[in-house]
């Protein structure tokens, strides 16, 4: 009965592919950690699909530039721009799907000359050896890059989460407030997802949405999703 208890408590996107569903959308996950289910928006057709988005830019409609309640609550719709924060039962979803298997992430980038890339990390999770992931930070536990775009991520591995105002990062100033954006910075940023939406180059310095090593620090990129999914034990 393992096959029906998944196909009706799917704990994420990957889940419910394997029930057989393959088409993009909407579609509610139960983590194992979580006592209810909530909506996210699966892509079932990238790189074998099974991918649960957990943040999307895509034209400039939603503010990003937000405080660190906004960011643990979400915003945003999930068939478009947004950010996943925290279930109905108050658990951050992004933490809690993460400590329930090894994940990798993926992360699309389109520019506004309709070029695409992408960059892969065969470990990714948030919190996953914090006590009280919320005081901690959800630091980033990021690892194991391929793809095209080249890596961005990789310096920010251990980061705490900074937000406008709350400043977890390593520089003197807030790099949340000084980059317009939110996001696990160092000191401070090879990537800045969550910057504004500047629509391609851009004269101010690295506080659009930035992919460092495929556009630079001054281009703001025209769509970016990033999405999760258990590390797929055959290809170990």
């Amino acid at each position: 009965h393992a096959n029906l208890s998944i196909c009706s408590r799917p704990r994420d996107c990957s889940d419910i592919y394997a029930s057989g569903q393959r088409e993009d959308g909407i579609y509610s996950v139960f983590p194992t950690h979580l006592p209810t289910g909530f909506q996210v928006y699966c892509d079932m057709t990238t790189d074998g699909g099974g991918w649960t988005v957990i943040q999307r830019r895509e034209d400039g409609s939603v503010n990003f530039f937000r405080g660190w309640d906004s960011y643990r609550e979400g915003f945003g719709k999930i068939t478009g721009e947004h950010w996943l924060g925290k279930s109905k039962s108050h658990e951050y979803l992004i933490h809690a799907l993460t400590i329930q298997a090894n994940y990798e992430l993926r992360v699309d980038l389109e520019d506004f000359e309709n070029s695409t890339a992408f960059a892969q990390y065969g470990t990714f999770g948030v919190g996953l050896f914090s006590v009280n992931p919320d005081d901690d930070g959800y630091p980033l536990t990021i690892a194991d890059y391929s793809g095209t775009a080249g890596d961005s991520l990789l310096k920010h591995n251990g980061m705490k989460f900074t937000t406008k105002d709350q400043d977890n990062d390593h520089s003197e100033n807030n790099c949340a407030s000084f980059y317009h954006g939110a996001w696990w910075y160092r000191n401070c940023h090879t990537s800045n997802l969550n910057g504004q939406y500047l629509r391609g180059q851009h004269t101010s310095y690295a506080d659009g949405i930035e992919w460092s090593s495929w556009t630079g620090w001054q281009y703001s990129l025209k769509f970016t999703e990033m999405k999760i999914r258990p590390t797929r034990e055959e290809n170990k």
